[in-house]
């Protein structure tokens, strides 16, 4: 399963990780890492990240990855946030030198503490990873419902599945229709050169993580509406950062009469985007150093 990475909208500081693990924190009874050269000429492999219960594999992976995961999206052991993490500082081969990790819990543990603070312990240990949060005034969106009201109607109650990271629904039959699993994105461009964007069973907060890196910004949901939700968006790609090159005999699909994403949110969802000024949670690495041994 992948899915993308996590931000945290906070308003206090909070202070540096001190360089003595605490007793308390939640540590792998067996925990292996090695260094995977190669990686970075490897498709990205999909995310299982509980293959079986209690244990955390990736078998193809960075420092920056693994921090994403530790602190970001899996953070807090119980949730999975998709606004990307902001990162600040750590070495030049964070996001260069690749590594597989093996590691197993002692008894059962959710892919959430695993992939969170299990693994925050384990790059203390293995990496000597010292962090801190600072909260930073940045650009931000606040989604709100527009005057018109909603166009998308809520879902009744089971009409799809909660994701379950530490027990994924079972393979379905051939010819069986798929799990319709809440929280689903399908991505896709239309023949006009259009992008369109599905979300299947999701909440007024994970539609605004999902937008974050869409807008370029973080989006805070200020709409204060309950539920799920499934929203379809088709809209025009960001221009180009270049104009094409006059003299090439291939022309990209235009989509010049659709609206753009912060358009077709308010007239195919009813939500607008307001821009203004918010603090957002920066995570600073202060210290980490490569891995001796297993």
């Amino acid at each position: 399963m992948r899915l993308p990475c996590a931000t945290a909208v906070v308003l206090l500081s909070v202070s540096a990780s001190p360089a003595q693990i605490p007793a308390a924190s939640p540590r792998f009874e067996v925990a292996s890492l090695k260094p995977n050269p190669g990686c970075e000429n490897r498709p990205s492999p999909p995310r299982n990240f509980s293959p079986s219960p209690g244990r955390l594999e990736l078998p193809c992976t960075s420092l920056g990855e693994l921090i994403r995961y530790a602190f970001g999206m899996f953070a807090d052991g119980a949730n999975v946030v998709l606004d990307p993490l902001h990162i600040e500082g750590g070495p030049r081969w964070m996001d260069s030198e690749f590594y597989s990790v093996n590691a197993k819990s002692d008894g059962f543990a959710r892919t959430e503490t695993l992939a969170g603070p299990m693994l925050q312990t384990l790059l203390a240990e293995r990496f000597q990873l010292k962090t801190h949060r600072e909260p930073r005034e940045v650009p931000t969106y606040a989604m709100i419902v527009n005057k018109g009201g909603l166009k998308v109607e809520r879902l009744p109650e089971g009409a799809c599945i909660p994701v379950d990271l530490s027990h994924p629904p079972s393979p379905v039959a051939p010819g069986e229709p798929p799990v319709n699993l809440c929280g689903i994105v399908v991505p896709g461009t239309t023949e006009k050169g259009t992008l369109t964007m599905e979300l299947r069973g999701t909440t007024m907060l994970q539609l605004a993580q999902r937008l974050s890196p869409r807008v370029h910004a973080t989006v805070i949901d200020k709409t204060d509406v309950a539920g799920r939700f499934t929203f379809r968006l088709e809209y025009a790609p960001d221009p180009p950062a270049h104009s094409p090159d006059p003299s090439s005999s291939v022309e990209a699909p235009l989509a010049t009469n659709s609206p753009t994403i912060l358009e077709a949110l308010q007239e195919q969802v009813g939500v607008k985007l307001v821009p203004g000024k918010g603090h957002v949670d920066y995570l600073i690495i202060d210290h980490a150093e490569r891995p001796e041994g297993n």
